[in-house]
């Protein structure tokens, strides 16, 4: 799940759902277990098997994908679009819960996923359950991979994690990539954005970025800190937004400023469908589904240094004497702690 909300700035969006309903968040626990349909208890120690949020049917499909093709053509309205993003992004919960489990997930009411199923030609939501296992879980048991009676929780977690950077590298657009970072390279400055959670791959692009050289700053305060770092973006100037589900107002409203502004704006998201990537030109998506109802940012961060090599390869010199400048200065402030055991600073105090 992605972090609670943070003030009416970080207050995360549903598009087009009222803004007076009860908001529902699942606060993570190191175990969960409810009861499926069939009696299958969903436990989600064991969704840190192989599976992924974009696990494939032995095709290549990923379940994002799967979802596009069964629903193209068909419209779908904002609650329905809630539907398939939880879909999209927890399919390991949605191959065994029932319609009104997956309801809550998606904060709707238990006939809309049964109607969103239906709307695709399934009879009901067992129909289109089954289709998604299908296409989800058909190699999610891999011999190789650790079991929880090995290294329990961490061992789930090392698992899904690993899965889903395998999935990335079978899924990933690359052109997209090359993208952000062309829109990075050129523009005049840079903007990144993030809240909560979200910002631990926002602020390593950030940071490794300007160290080496390049005009980008972050933001991750909202409020009027955020307004007064928008406000300076126009033509030729570039927004990079991080935002997963559940995502941020502050994030997505950034995002239409910028464009609005005129610069090139770029998401991370972990769905095509999300708000955030209605808003930008370059949409990069990446598995987040993560073990114990939280959310991973470990593929997200991965995609943060990859850019960053992409980025400092274009001048690779420029890069180094940059990076020479910063440890310079970081010296001159004396940042790190000495090597030597017992000495401090600067050789222990002098």
């Amino acid at each position: 799940m992605g972090p609670g909300p943070a003030g009416d700035a970080g207050r995360p969006v549903h598009d087009g759902e009222d803004d007076n309903r009860t908001w529902i968040f699942i606060q993570p626990s190191m175990h969960e277990s409810v009861q499926g349909e069939n009696g299958a208890v969903i436990d989600d120690r064991d969704e840190g098997g192989p599976g992924t949020g974009g696990d494939t049917d032995g095709g290549g499909a990923t379940v994002a994908a799967w979802l596009d093709g069964v629903t193209a053509g068909v419209p779908l309205g904002p609650k329905a679009a809630l539907v398939r993003q939880v879909l999209a992004t927890q399919p390991t919960y949605c191959s065994y819960a029932t319609a009104a489990e997956v309801a809550v997930r998606a904060e709707v009411n238990r006939a809309t996923v049964v109607r969103f199923a239906q709307s695709l030609g399934y009879p009901g939501w067992p129909g289109l359950q089954e289709e998604l296992r299908a296409v989800y879980l058909t190699r999610r048991f891999d011999p190789g991979a650790p079991s929880a009676d090995d290294g329990g929780l961490l061992a789930s977690s090392f698992a899904r994690d690993a899965q889903n950077l395998r999935t990335l590298e079978r899924s990933f657009d690359f052109g997209a990539a090359r993208g952000v970072v062309r829109a990075v390279r050129e523009a005049r400055r840079t903007l990144v954005v993030a809240s909560g959670t979200h910002g631990v791959p926002a602020q390593a692009l950030a940071m490794v970025a300007a160290s080496r050289g390049l005009p980008v700053t972050y933001e991750d305060r909202g409020g009027p800190h955020l307004a007064n770092s928008l406000a300076g973006l126009g033509a030729g100037d570039c927004l990079v937004a991080w935002s997963f589900w559940q995502h941020y107002r502050s994030t997505t409203a950034a995002l239409r400023v910028a464009r609005t502004a005129g610069a090139v704006t770029c998401v991370i998201t972990d769905t095509r469908h999300s708000p955030p990537a209605r808003e930008a030109r370059h949409v990069l998506v990446v598995p987040t589904e993560g073990v114990a109802n939280i959310q991973s940012m470990t593929v997200a961060t991965s995609v943060a240094y990859g850019l960053l090599a992409e980025l400092t390869a274009t001048d690779p010199a420029a890069s180094r004497q940059a990076a020479r400048r910063v440890s310079g200065v970081w010296r001159e402030l004396d940042l790190f702690a000495d090597d030597a055991t017992g000495t401090g600073g600067r050789g222990g105090g002098d």
